[in-house]
């Protein structure tokens, strides 16, 4: 690379999904960047000029930028007498009662205070509750004696296409005064042809959490529509397919997991910063969250007592564990494919549990205590149970009717997205069934 760093210095802490993304377009675009990251297994993996996940050109990104010098990485913030931006993009988890942590947030900024000099500007894009930028962040700034600037900066991007809508998603800024404001919208118009300037930090910080509240919401429709469907002879399937074609007004997506480090949290997030004595965004991640029980109760139902009889070892195989397939990642944050593997094991615990996935290491799924099976053919060989549970898109390409011959008799074949509705006739009594489908097959006759 003949390109030379610019004089513009960004540190940004946390190399996580967001961050190291982030790092990486802001070092294509000419920045000084440099990354803080305390996990030792993301930096061994930076000095090969690789990521920790799958994105599209994210590993070739940053051989560029850290040959040419635009983007390094430590455990800790460098000195520097410059004036920098920081950007703090540390995660947000909950606590076991659905609260939020803030100890990552608070650590990150103490880091950012002791490192401080006059005049820089602290922006946060980690999601957080409302409040936290100016109730916890700013007092933790404020203890440097130093005069910075805040701004709240919500990320927005879809994981998976992260590095292509970066620079195309319009970057929403909040800011408490208008020096503050100013600046964070220069910055981010370096970076994108859209900036949407808001009045304040709280307002920017509750427009994260709301886009991603009525996505969850929106889901849940689907899913509501699922659960009534699985009580009667109908496809939900059909119902939102044939309802929305070429009709303006309905444009549900199709009912099936609902999950991913977002929108598993984001409700709670947003809900913990009101009180509220009836929540529509609750009760929308209740019935997403709800599909575990319902199929389980659903498989018990339909297998009867041969799913629980321990001499059986009765085999369920779970294809698709990442929180997603399309675009691809192999993130397992909140995916549900791992609340399914808990609640068996809590509820079948003889089952003999194994996994596959088109993009996950069989490292990662080993360390989910499961068996790894490297083929969708050995997925299917031998098993009670197959459950097809994100939408990646080979999985719509397998040979189900070949597979199902493979198959313990009398077993069945899950899609949790119902693109194998229109199955019949499985060789070995296999059946297939969908979520959202449930009646349909409850009334034929009990495997034991």
């Amino acid at each position: 690379m003949s390109r030379q760093p610019t004089s513009e210095q960004v540190v940004v802490i946390g190399l996580g999904y967001v961050g190291l993304t982030l790092s990486a377009y802001l070092a294509q675009k000419e920045m000084h960047v440099h990354g803080v990251e305390i996990r030792s297994f993301i930096l061994d993996r930076l000095k090969k000029y690789q990521a920790f996940f799958l994105e599209k050109n994210l590993d070739a990104m940053l051989a560029d930028v850290i040959k040419g010098g635009f983007f390094s990485f430590s455990d800790k913030i460098p000195v520097s007498t410059n004036p920098r931006i920081f950007i703090i993009t540390v995660g947000t988890p909950l606590d076991e009662e659905l609260k939020p942590n803030l100890d990552f947030i608070k650590s990150a900024a103490k880091q950012v205070a002791h490192s401080l000099n006059n005049e820089d500007l602290v922006i946060l894009r980690s999601t957080v509750k409302l409040g936290v930028t100016n109730e916890i962040v700013r007092d933790i700034l404020g203890q440097s004696n130093k005069k910075f600037g805040l701004a709240f900066c919500p990320e927005r991007t879809l994981e998976g296409a992260a590095l292509s809508e970066i620079g195309q998603l319009p970057q929403i800024v909040g800011a408490d005064s208008k020096e503050d404001l100013k600046r964070a919208t220069d910055f981010f118009n370096k970076v994108t042809p859209y900036v949407v300037q808001v009045s304040n930090i709280e307002t920017a910080e509750m427009i994260k959490l709301v886009d991603n509240m009525q996505r969850d919401t929106h889901f849940a429709i689907s899913n509501e529509v699922a659960r009534m469907c699985n009580q009667v002879n109908i496809k939900a399937s059909e119902v939102i397919s044939a309802g929305k074609y070429k009709y303006p007004r309905t444009n549900l997506p199709t009912p099936g997991p609902v999950g991913g480090p977002c929108l598993e949290k984001d409700t709670y997030l947003l809900n913990s910063s009101f009180q509220l004595p009836f929540s529509l965004s609750k009760t929308a991640r209740k019935v997403n969250e709800i599909i575990v029980d319902d199929s389980l109760d659903y498989f018990q139902e339909y297998f009867g007592s041969r799913i629980l009889k321990i001499e059986s070892g009765f085999g369920i195989t779970i294809i698709g564990l990442a929180f997603k397939g399309v675009p691809e990642t192999n993130d397992l944050r909140g995916s549900v494919g791992l609340r399914i593997i808990s609640a068996i094991k809590q509820r079948f615990p003889s089952a003999d549990i194994c996994g596959f996935d088109p993009v996950v290491s069989q490292q990662d799924i080993s360390n989910l205590n499961i068996r790894f099976i490297d083929t969708y053919e050995k997925a299917f060989e031998k098993r009670d149970l197959v459950l097809l549970m994100n939408n990646h898109p080979t999985i719509a390409g397998i040979e189900v009717q070949k597979m199902a011959g493979t198959m313990n008799p009398l077993g069945m074949v899950y899609d949790f997205w119902g693109r194998f509705d229109d199955l019949h006739n499985l060789p070995n009594g296999v059946v297939s069934s969908s979520w959202g489908s449930h009646g349909i097959n409850l009334n034929k006759e009990v495997h034991e």
